[in-house]
């Protein structure tokens, strides 16, 4: 018969891989969300829900980064996916940012998704 501890590291086994399960199905809803979201693709997402179509804005490498990021890469897995350095990937996504009036990738996946976007100073 298992002992308290085996028991309690079966456990905590069994609830990781069920966090794994749950984390892989977010990333593969968002990419499927990015997906219907490029520039191109026949989306029945209404384009008002882009940020003012600033979207268009991006330069071709800006973008890929940006739906990297949305996807919930991190900068790191986006430098490497796209085999480019980390610290270019920081510039792209500053660059998004200004783009889209935003300060981090909280906010810009958040106007991305259509959801409002309170800015420091406004009294709503």
């Amino acid at each position: 018969m298992p002992d308290e501890e085996e028991l309690c590291c079966q456990e905590i086994a069994c609830s990781l891989r069920a966090l794994v399960r749950d984390v892989n199905e977010i990333v593969r809803l968002l990419q499927i969300l990015v997906q219907e979201r490029q520039p191109g693709s026949d989306s029945s997402v209404p384009e008002s829900l882009l940020p003012d179509n600033r979207i268009e804005s991006l330069t071709d490498r800006e973008n890929e980064v940006f739906h990297l990021l949305v996807t919930g890469m991190s900068n790191r897995q986006i430098g490497r996916t796209l085999g480019i350095a980390e610290r270019t990937v920081k510039n792209n996504l500053h660059s998004v940012y200004r783009k889209f009036g935003v300060s981090g990738r909280a906010e810009a996946i958040a106007q991305y998704f259509g959801a409002p976007v309170r800015h420091r100073g406004s009294s709503s």
